[in-house]
């Protein structure tokens, strides 16, 4: 199962859907903790609605760094977590 499918759950009632939704979301945090320093500031930045302008202000890279940068940490997220391997890369 992967994030996605957690919203199209049949059959389960609120309750049980928020406890799954928030399971997600405590191992999606949990992964992001594994990532490098630098890739960690990036996605955080990213998911807080940050652009890849001022991300690389921050970070000193550039824009498009920061975008490709962002594509790949969310496969690897998206690999980690459809995986259960946080190690995996």
């Amino acid at each position: 199962m992967n994030i996605e499918d957690i919203d199209a759950l049949p059959g389960q009632d609120q309750n049980e859907l928020a406890a799954s939704h928030n399971q997600a979301l405590d191992r999606l945090s949990a992964l992001i903790q594994r990532l490098k320093p630098l890739d960690r500031q990036i996605i955080v930045s990213y998911l807080e609605g940050m652009d890849a302008r001022s991300s690389g202000e921050i970070t000193g890279l550039s824009p498009e760094n920061v975008a490709m940068k962002v594509h790949r940490i969310k496969n690897i997220l998206r690999r980690w977590f459809g995986e259960g391997d946080p190690h995996a890369e």
